[in-house]
């Protein structure tokens, strides 16, 4: 045998057989994979109707349930490449933290980052894993992974995935941790300004009402006119409505006035009334919050208590408390929970209430309020309470802890006449409505 060359020990009949072998393999491999994406894709879909339908937690569960078969389905130890499975992983961790399973929720989100290949899904994975954190206290932690979710979508690393604005919403907590725990820590106020937002183009000349939404949109009201405003500030629609109380809340999503007779839509302008447990309409309606599901939470002086009803009107539920004296308004937090607030009575001082997402009576707090006329309520389950008999907002942590009194003159020098409405952002910026000013002021 020639030195440097070595006779293969290898049939050539067992050679020539693996060589077909590995190209019927590898023909039939891409074949597998479309098959395995389109199954998957059928799956994802039908679990993203389920969850678009769903009218309950139960449902959102369900719909949960679905989104998970994808993994288990195709593990990655079978189908490494399957992307589909990534975005299973974050759906169902999103519907987890709605109905309750934040525990598997962050199981979810983990897997993905740790385990799967980085794809369109990642940003979307680091956002909702930095948003649960940052609900949870762990603000550090949620800081990192919001910080990684807006890199990842603006340098095209991890994709924009989930329809959503991933980007602008990490922005926002970032923003949102800034203002409530960095400021502070650094001897700072969280509120170093305020300014005039509301154009003379709006057409509201004396703004009674004001409500924001999850998209940054404003809803501002006068007895007779509702105007939205963008994000920046800008007017984008307006009309004239009769007997405008304040607007609902979720104005995002579902922006609308609450009027004599029940809630009327800005962008659909039907009107949904609401019956009375005991039979009639539903009048005298202070307050009204719509939900995901589109069920609404209502307060009206008429009862004095707060009622549930289903999309249509129907109701569903009373909440059973003490008796409220004069119920004024409500604000529905990021975790369900309703506060309420009660101007009293001659005996008996102004307090707030607050209840669990499924009704339940939680706690009751009062302090020197001459006047309360509003009240919401931030990311963080922090209340805000305005007080028109001090011309100020005085802000609460959610163990009724004290935190800040703005006003009569707000940093910036603007100085409060008559403020009849607030509400707060998911940036925790302050919005007051003040008819005398003719003017919605923003601290920022």
């Amino acid at each position: 045998m020639t030195s440097g060359s070595k006779k293969s020990s290898t049939p050539r009949s067992f050679r020539a057989g693996a060589a077909v072998g590995l190209t019927l393999f590898a023909a039939v491999l891409p074949a597998q994979d479309e098959a395995t994406e389109r199954e998957a894709a059928a799956l994802v879909e039908a679990a993203l109707a389920a969850a678009r339908d769903a009218a309950s937690v139960d449902d959102l569960a369900r719909a949960r349930e679905r989104f998970l078969e994808v993994p288990r389905r195709f593990p990655r130890s079978e189908h490494p490449r399957l992307q589909l499975r990534g975005r299973a992983l974050v759906e169902a961790a999103a519907l987890g933290r709605r109905t309750g399973v934040e525990r598997q929720a962050a199981g979810e989100l983990l897997r993905v980052l740790e385990r799967e290949a980085g794809s369109e899904w990642t940003a979307r994975a680091h956002f909702e894993l930095g948003d649960l954190l940052l609900m949870r206290g762990d603000w550090r932690n949620a800081a990192r992974h919001l910080r990684l979710a807006r890199e990842g979508t603006l340098g095209g690393t991890g994709g924009t995935g989930g329809g959503g604005n991933v980007a602008g919403d990490a922005l926002e907590r970032m923003t949102l941790i800034h203002r409530l725990i960095l400021r502070p820590l650094a001897g700072q106020e969280r509120w170093l300004d305020s300014r005039s937002y509301l154009p003379a183009r709006a057409g509201i000349e004396r703004p009674r009402g004001v409500a924001t939404g999850a998209d940054g949109r404003l809803v501002v009201t006068e007895t007779n006119r509702a105007a939205i405003l963008d994000a920046a500030g800008a007017p984008v629609s307006a009309r004239d409505l009769r007997g405008a109380v304040r607007p609902s809340h979720a104005a995002g999503r579902f922006p609308g006035v609450v009027t004599s007779d029940g809630v009327t839509g800005m962008e659909d302008p039907r009107t949904v009334s609401f019956d009375r447990i005991g039979g009639g309409d539903l009048d005298r309606i202070v307050a009204a919050h719509r939900d995901d599901f589109g069920n609404w939470t209502v307060l009206s002086r008429r009862s004095a208590e707060v009622l549930r009803y289903d999309p249509q009107g129907r109701p569903l539920e009373t909440l059973r408390v003490a008796a409220l004296n004069q119920p004024i308004d409500l604000a529905v937090g990021r975790d369900g929970a309703i506060h309420v607030l009660d101007a009293g009575a001659r005996s008996t001082p102004p307090s707030v209430l607050r209840f669990a997402a499924d009704g339940r009576f939680e706690e009751a707090f009062r302090a020197d309020w001459r006047r309360p006329v509003a009240l919401a309520v931030d990311a963080f389950g922090n209340r805000y309470v305005l007080d028109a008999g001090t011309l100020q907002v005085l802000v609460y942590d959610p163990v009724a802890t004290p935190l800040a009194a703005l006003g009569p003159v707000l940093p910036g020098s603007q100085e409060l006449r008559t403020p009849e409405d607030v509400a707060v952002d998911g940036q925790a910026r302050i919005f007051i409505a003040d008819s005398r000013l003719g003017q919605v002021l923003v601290l920022e």
